[in-house]
């Protein structure tokens, strides 16, 4: 029998219940657009993500204060830890073999102001090796020099976004800009680098709304800082170096654990693990909506069978082979599974593109899971529709034509 003969055949067995055959496809309908629904989500999650840990640099090391548990605070404040300080920062650049640059960082959420525009930003005072360890793009004029940071000259380079909001129908260099109470002069500007907004919960700065000065701009009781930014020579070393950057802060504080570690290769290897956890628990709703889908798929194939016996027996008396009979119910539950799955991916991108409308997540529609769920929808078809075409073939002829 034909392909073209055959789809033919299924489509008309099908049209005789209209409704009830589209009622069957339902569970194959939202089954496949859930599927690709939360597979968009997940797609356009993980890309972000990536972006934003290769924006912090799968070489890089970041050593932090932050906020820690009363008994933390209690216990550093028991046995006197000096806190994360400038003597930290030149340890670590003597100590540890592998770090290609380190800058340490204070920093300060204060509001800018030019004239009459005001914009709230983060200050970042450090050195110039920040630039190397961040991989800063100076736009125009220059970065903040040594000379600036012996003499403390309140010089300023601004971020792209931070620019244009004060001065945004003039060059920026040359002016002068508030920071807090103190007047500094702006000697550069940033390229426009983009930060997404769930980039900033993992820890990444937004680089087009700071303002960078030199460190000894922003002094601080005991040479405390708030970070040291490290560079690593090589991904490879990553790993080994924090483990020495956090063995010799544990030394020199104490035991006290009064700093985090912040490393973005080990971010992408805890993200690249929830990933997986996500996927099984999505993998495991596509089998529960699939299963659901094809015992619907069965039920109406089994009453199909059931109802169009005589015509099974009328076949076979022509000449039909078992073959052909199974061929033709089979084909039926391919055709119910397919079309339903057809529907169920232009749902699932029309839910995905509603998320990432109203909710504001990024999404992404891969061809890989239009296909896997047209692939499972499929194959739900041929595995719950085996059975009912079996029974179909096996019914005796004569039997066949005597039922009513």
């Amino acid at each position: 029998m034909s392909p073209g003969l055959l789809a033919r055949l299924a489509w008309q067995g099908l049209a005789l219940h209209k409704l009830r055959s589209t009622l069957s496809a339902i569970g194959i309908v939202f089954g496949v657009a859930a599927v690709v629904a939360m597979m968009s989500v997940g797609e356009g999650a993980r890309r972000e993500v990536l972006s934003e840990i290769g924006k912090l640099g799968l070489t890089r090391i970041s050593v932090r204060t932050g906020e820690f548990s009363d008994e933390a605070q209690n216990e550093a404040a028991s046995i006197q830890s000096p806190g994360l300080t400038l003597r930290d920062a030149e340890a670590i650049s003597e100590v540890c073999p592998t770090v290609a640059s380190l800058a340490p960082v204070r920093q300060r959420s204060v509001q800018v102001a030019s004239g009459q525009r005001r914009e709230e930003a983060l200050v970042v005072a450090t050195t110039p090796s920040f630039a190397r360890t961040e991989d800063i793009v100076i736009a125009a004029g220059r970065f903040v020099s040594d000379a600036d940071l012996r003499d403390a000259k309140r010089v300023v380079v601004l971020g792209h976004d931070l620019s244009e909001g004060l001065f945004p129908y003039q060059d920026a260099l040359g002016e002068r800009v508030r920071l807090g109470g103190e007047w500094f002069s702006v000697v550069g500007t940033l390229a426009p680098r983009g930060r997404a907004k769930r980039g900033l919960r993992l820890g990444s700065r937004d680089i087009d709304r700071i303002a960078l000065a030199p460190l000894t701009c922003l002094p601080a009781p005991g040479d405390a800082i708030d970070e040291i930014a490290i560079s690593i020579v090589s991904s490879d070393e990553v790993g080994g170096s924090a483990r020495l950057i956090d063995s010799l802060l544990r030394r020199r504080h104490r035991g006290a654990q009064d700093f985090e570690l912040v490393v973005p290769q080990q971010l992408l290897a805890g993200y690249e693990r929830t990933r997986s956890q996500f996927n099984v628990v999505v993998g495991s709703i596509a089998v529960i909506s699939l299963l659901v889908g094809g015992i619907g798929i069965m039920n109406i194939m089994l009453a199909n069978v059931s109802e169009r016996t005589r015509e099974v027996g009328v076949r076979r008396s022509l000449g039909a082979s078992r073959a052909d009979v199974v061929q033709q119910f089979l084909c039926e539950a391919i055709l119910l599974t397919g079309a339903g799955g057809a529907v169920g991916v232009v749902l699932g991108v029309l839910g995905s593109l509603a998320v990432s409308r109203f909710a504001g997540w990024a999404t992404a529609t891969s061809p890989a899971a239009i296909l896997m769920a047209l692939a499972l929808a499929t194959a739900t078809g041929l595995g719950f529709g085996i059975y009912p075409a079996w029974q179909a073939a096996s019914k005796n002829p004569l039997e066949a034509l005597r039922h009513e």
